[in-house]
């Protein structure tokens, strides 16, 4: 998958305004769209990347020609890889350690807030989950040390600040074995895999 250096991502109030916000975007400058759509609330989302003046330029026509329909939006120069793939959906193995999750109101806010946490702290970024079957709101997880993690959930919050967007935020120092098996598999609950007799578990207890 190319990588581009610069991303930016617009989340417009209704379908409308995003697509022709959209159109103005791509006309404005040389940028690639990445991916555009709906997601629950009826909001519309514009993901562009590229080369960073060219983005710059057409994230500066996106929110002018959105106006008071921009819920939110982020920017990011120099992307952190981490991010770049999670956006676009890609996910890494949760390890049976620490892991924190940050739960945001918006897609926008949880894409700069992981890039400040993942640049800050040395965590992965097990999944980014942007607003579909989540009520417009988005959340991501983060693996590693206790200390990585619970830096990089203070960093998230740093990040955050003076702007409300963090819901919550939560630690769990070591992550259970059957929790792991879970996140790896979805954290979507239609997609998950039932667990008829877990380990340890009584048969009797599962009649």
């Amino acid at each position: 998958m190319k990588r581009y250096p610069a991303i930016a991502l617009i989340e417009f109030s209704d379908v409308a305004s995003g697509i022709r916000a959209g159109d103005a975007m791509i006309k404005r400058a040389p940028i690639t769209m990445l991916r555009t759509g709906t997601i629950s609330q009826g909001k519309y989302l514009v993901l562009i990347g590229g080369e960073v003046a060219p983005v710059e330029e057409a994230f500066a026509e996106g929110v002018s020609n959105g106006g008071e329909t921009v819920v939110d939006c982020v920017i990011l120069s120099q992307v952190h890889d981490q991010v770049h793939d999670a956006v676009l959906g890609m996910r890494m193995v949760c390890k049976e350690s620490a892991v924190g999750i940050v739960d945001t109101k918006t897609v926008s806010a949880i894409i700069r807030c992981s890039d400040a946490a993942v640049k800050g702290a040395a965590i992965d970024i097990v999944e980014m989950r942007l607003g579909d079957q989540l009520g417009g709101k988005a959340f991501a997880i983060y693996n590693g040390l206790l200390e990585d993690v619970e830096a990089a959930v203070a960093i998230a919050k740093d990040r955050d600040e003076g702007l409300g967007s963090i819901i919550r935020t939560t630690i769990i120092p070591k992550l259970d074995g059957e929790m792991v098996k879970q996140i790896d598999t979805t954290t979507q609950f239609g997609r998950a895999v039932t667990q008829i007799l877990s380990d340890g578990e009584r048969e009797d207890a599962a009649r």
